[in-house]
């Protein structure tokens, strides 16, 4: 099955049972049920089994996509956790804390191949490596940003504007076109009363290339879903430039300018096509 374009992923602590059921109501296009960071260590067994469940509850609905937050292989609870929740409802993993290819092939091998991955990326390590975890699987889906982790591995400081992470994560941009994956995913924003800032955060996201972003809240997804959405606007101008180009090409001129004065070349159209392609795959998605 080809997944859908995916703008907000709800996270779930695995072993809170109210939230593992509201989760997939609140309009999220994907959930990731975490076994990882949300969950205490004496309560990660339990968390195991009620996520297995609630994966298992949801095989033959279409949406949102389901996505588990298995253990790092490191803490030995990996393979476990991926076996217990593969199965019918499941739309993919996320692989937390990665630095190497390694543990892309690891998490691979024991979902048996065929599972979508999302790989976290998480600290120094992980940048660095990106390129090569980007291209470990044919199973990668895509990147995602953790912010708080990585600022935490460098020494770095969180501010409003972001641009203490902008290298990063144009990084994570970068190994994700390369290696033919979807565009990254970016991380949570922490502040879950501030709406300003979540939404000029994640503006800026989109604007480096990334596609969707992660949330802590229910609150935080209709924000997140109108920023990756195109808007009316956009559509617009998209459905002008593919016009005027077709025109062009049917007259045999390789360029040319809108009736706002506006240069159009290859690149923009494609970048016009582009936007009515996720126009109707979010349209669809509605129906």
């Amino acid at each position: 099955m080809t997944l859908p374009p995916m703008r907000s992923w709800l996270y779930a602590p695995g072993n809170n049972a109210k939230l593992l059921e509201r989760v997939f109501t609140v309009g999220a296009d994907a959930v990731i049920l975490d076994l990882e960071d949300a969950v205490p260590p004496g309560e990660k067994l339990r968390a195991r089994s009620m996520v297995a469940e609630a994966v298992r509850s949801r095989a033959g609905h279409q949406r949102p996509a389901v996505f588990v937050r298995v253990n790092h292989p490191d803490t030995g609870l990996a393979e476990s956790d991926v076996k217990a929740v593969v199965g019918p409802g499941l739309d993919g993993l996320r692989v937390p804390k990665v630095e190497s290819a390694d543990t892309v092939a690891a998490i691979t091998r024991w979902s048996g191949r065929g599972i979508p991955l999302v790989c976290n990326i998480e600290s120094a390590a992980g940048v660095w490596h990106a390129g090569d975890i980007a291209s470990a699987s044919p199973d990668l889906l895509t990147l995602a940003f953790g912010s708080a982790d990585f600022l935490r591995d460098v020494h770095g400081q969180a501010t409003p504007e972001a641009l203490e992470t902008l290298h990063a994560r144009s990084q994570l941009v970068l190994a994700c076109r390369v290696s033919g994956l979807r565009a990254p995913v970016d991380g949570v924003y922490p502040q879950l009363v501030d709406d300003a800032g979540l939404e000029g955060t994640t503006r800026q996201s989109r604007a480096l290339g990334f596609f969707g972003r992660s949330a802590l809240h229910p609150r935080q997804v209709p924000i997140i879903n109108t920023v990756f959405t195109p808007s009316e606007t956009e559509v617009a101008q998209a459905r002008e430039v593919v016009s005027a180009a077709s025109a062009a090409e049917k007259s045999g001129t390789g360029a040319l300018r809108l009736l706002n004065g506006d240069f159009v070349d290859v690149a923009i159209v494609r970048h016009a096509q582009a936007i009515l392609e996720l126009d109707a795959a979010l349209q669809n998605r509605q129906d």
